[in-house]
């Protein structure tokens, strides 16, 4: 009987070290990443970690576990630390590029996708979707169509990077290793529009409908090329054909928001730029455009409440400080628009629209001292001043 109690106590010490050992983590981390349970799967490679910090697999699985819970941030730090390990690990250089691309980290990104066209093919532990594919979300891996893809990607980045001419050469490459993937067409044709080039643009959209004649993403920036050229009927077209081929895509209902504008039917667009904030919240050129429009109909409670949302997502735009400026001077809040066109200001001290804006504010409040300074300040940054204005606040 005594033997029996101590060899319980035996297999239960055995079974409490077999839970504190990292390896023990490690794979309850990787059962729960593949069965898609990534909160768990983060829990058991924190521990793992804990136990051993220099356990460097761990920091791969758990950056994916990361990702997918929307934690980008702390991905990229622990692909940091695993790279810095095993630094040809080609899957996780491709996870880190894309990490760093949606970033907008430019430069790091297009550094990883170079080392990634150097390095030998190999086994691959790794999928991922590869994003904008037209036709859904496309499968692939570190591996599979590895070289295209890379070139698909430096293509992106240095049309980011506003070099076309190196980024149409990578983008052609592509191309003429997987000639039937309406992505590469669109994406050159997208660098071709930033190029101002509509004719080679065009032609790219159009063969990426030819490929996929359900494709949104090319109607779309077709639509972008009419309203360029003022035909704002088909551009209205081709966006309801984009939005009815992909209804969960913001940026349609965003540019047939705008396009609604110009056309001056404001309720459509209201309608179409509040779509867009539903399905993402996130953009704060959205939030502009429509605290904009707030404005042209009057709405200065709407306004204001999203120029302040768009501030919070990004403070540094000194074009939000001057609207919100503009709105405060039409409820009267003289104070409050000073102080919106002095941040416009500090944003961007080499543009007058703001000094002269403030300079209207000012002589509100009777300080034709500053009043002055101000819009000599605006005109000589080129800014047009209503000579008569100029003359009635520098006497």
């Amino acid at each position: 009987m005594v033997r029996l109690v101590v060899l319980l106590l035996l297999l239960s010490f055995s079974v409490k070290a077999q839970k504190k050992n990292p390896d023990y983590y490690f794979q309850k981390g990787q059962d729960a990443l593949d069965a898609q349970s990534y909160k768990t799967a983060l829990a058991h490679f924190n521990e793992c970690l804990r136990l051993d910090p220099y356990y460097i697999d761990a920091y791969y699985y758990r950056a994916q576990a990361r990702e997918n819970l929307g934690d980008k941030q702390g991905a990229l730090t622990d692909f940091n630390i695993y790279i810095e390990s095993k630094p040809k690990d080609a899957d996780a250089l491709f996870a880190r590029a894309q990490l760093r691309y949606q970033y907008r980290q430019w430069a790091m990104a297009r550094e990883d996708f170079l080392k990634l066209l150097t390095l030998p093919a190999g086994e691959t532990k790794s999928i991922f979707f590869a994003p904008d594919k037209e036709g859904g979300l496309g499968i692939t891996t570190a591996q599979s169509h590895i070289t295209s893809s890379v070139l698909n990607y430096l293509g992106l980045v240095d049309t980011q990077l506003k070099n076309y001419k190196r980024a149409i050469q990578y983008l052609d490459s592509a191309v003429k290793l997987e000639p039937s993937n309406a992505e590469f067409y669109i994406n050159r044709g997208w660098a071709w529009q930033e190029m101002n080039d509509t004719l080679h643009a065009v032609q790219d959209y159009r063969k990426a409908l030819s490929i996929n004649p359900e494709g949104s993403i090319a109607r779309h920036n077709l639509a972008v090329l009419s309203a360029a050229k003022g035909n704002l009927r088909e551009m209205e077209k081709l966006l309801n054909e984009a939005n009815e081929r992909n209804a969960q895509e913001p940026r349609y209902f965003t540019a047939r928001a705008s396009n609604q504008t110009a056309l001056h039917n404001f309720q459509q667009a209201m309608e179409d730029y509040s779509m867009s904030i539903q399905l993402d919240n996130t953009n704060p050129d959205v939030w502009l455009r429509r605290g904009v429009l707030q404005m042209q109909m009057k709405n200065w409670n709407g306004a204001l409440a999203d120029f302040t949302q768009c501030i919070k997502l990004k403070e540094d735009q000194p074009q939000v400080w001057l609207y919100r400026g503009n709105l405060m001077m039409e409820m009267n809040r003289i104070k409050e628009a000073i102080e919106d066109y002095t941040i416009a200001i500090a944003h961007q001290p080499d543009w007058g629209k703001p000094y002269a804006q403030r300079a209207r504010a000012y002589q509100k409040t009777g300080n034709q001292m500053e009043a002055c300074q101000d819009i000599k300040k605006a005109e000589l940054l080129k800014e047009p001043i209503d000579q008569e204005l100029k003359s009635s606040l520098c006497r």
